[in-house]
């Protein structure tokens, strides 16, 4: 007999194989091995009578006895049925180890590769207590922070070249699964000597302005606002990169709006000043995304638990 055939494009009879169902797989391989209609129905915990029922339906199907009579006591395998044995236990093995058997994950001992996009605010923001945990618990793990437009990051997820995305503002499809992890909200930074605890409005649209934008232009959610009443601000430079502005801000005159808690973690660092923001600008939700084929893999679940973890250790720094 020849092996089972590994390719996926192997034509299936379904009409034939609709003959032959799981139970009568199980009852086949029982009865080669016990060759004893009693004894296989015990095995599998059935009767005798439903035993023999499937004997029968077996024989029909393959066109073989499968079992024949030496004795009144004695019945012997057929050499056919000897002969698709191995096979029929690779069959079972197969759905077994792939319909059945859960993954084993154990994080001190895995060698894994996660890739993961997202931007360098949140990075920033979510690495200093995730990085710590991960090489205590999986030294064999690694994580590849890759850039991924928006635009592109749900395809990204489908075809499977990124594991999980991490940020806001996508509208997902039925397929995919969001988890929220932190609330943000904007502040403006400054240098640490200005002189005042806010910003006005007029001193707001006096100054130059930093932008952080992932859309290579110069204008972001504040020019909206400010057009909203009829104001105007000048943006002398534009960057898709947050953590270059604050050192660009500790060396100018110029104000940035920033996400708050990785403005405060440059803020420590480099003697920055954060001042509410003069216009209402709304915050968002950072959230985890994936494509629901990771729902229950182990080490998915675990790398997602470990950002559930260092976003909720936010409020401790």
């Amino acid at each position: 007999m020849s092996s089972i055939p590994e390719n996926s494009s192997v034509t299936i009879d379904y009409t034939s194989l609709r003959q032959l169902d799981l139970n009568l797989l199980l009852a086949l391989d029982i009865l080669i091995e016990e060759a004893n209609v009693t004894q296989a129905a015990e095995k599998l915990n059935m009767s005798q009578s439903a035993m023999s029922h499937a004997l029968k339906r077996l024989r029909a199907v393959l066109d073989d006895p499968i079992l024949i009579r030496t004795s009144q006591r004695q019945m012997e395998v057929t050499p056919y049925a000897r002969e698709i044995s191995p096979q029929v236990r690779q069959v079972l093995a197969s759905i077994q180890e792939t319909l059945l058997a859960k993954d084993i994950f154990d994080p001190a001992t895995a060698q894994e590769e996660f890739r993961i996009a997202t931007n360098d605010h949140v990075e920033a923001t979510l690495s200093a207590n995730l990085l710590p945990a991960l090489m205590h618990q999986a030294p064999g793990i690694q994580v590849r922070i890759v850039s991924v437009d928006k635009s592109t990051a749900l395809a990204a997820l489908d075809n499977n070249s990124i594991d999980l995305f991490i940020g806001a503002g996508l509208n997902l499809k039925r397929w995919h699964v969001r988890e929220a992890l932190y609330q943000e909200e904007f502040v403006c930074v400054v240098q640490s000597d200005y002189p005042l605890t806010e910003l006005s409005l007029e001193e707001y649209v006096a100054r130059s302005h930093i932008l952080v934008s992932l859309q290579d232009d110069f204008r972001g959610i504040g020019d909206l606002i400010l057009e909203q009443q009829q104001q105007s601000r000048q943006v002398v430079w534009s960057t898709p990169h947050f953590m270059a502005v604050p050192f660009m801000l500790a060396n100018s005159d110029c104000v940035a709006l920033l996400p708050k808690r990785m403005a405060e973690r440059c803020a420590k660092e480099m003697g920055l000043k954060l001042l509410p923001p003069p216009i209402d600008v709304t915050g968002f939700t950072v959230s985890m995304i994936w494509h629901q084929r990771h729902n229950n893999r182990p080490q998915h679940q675990w790398l997602r638990n470990q950002f559930t973890v260092a976003a909720q250790r936010l409020s401790d720094i």
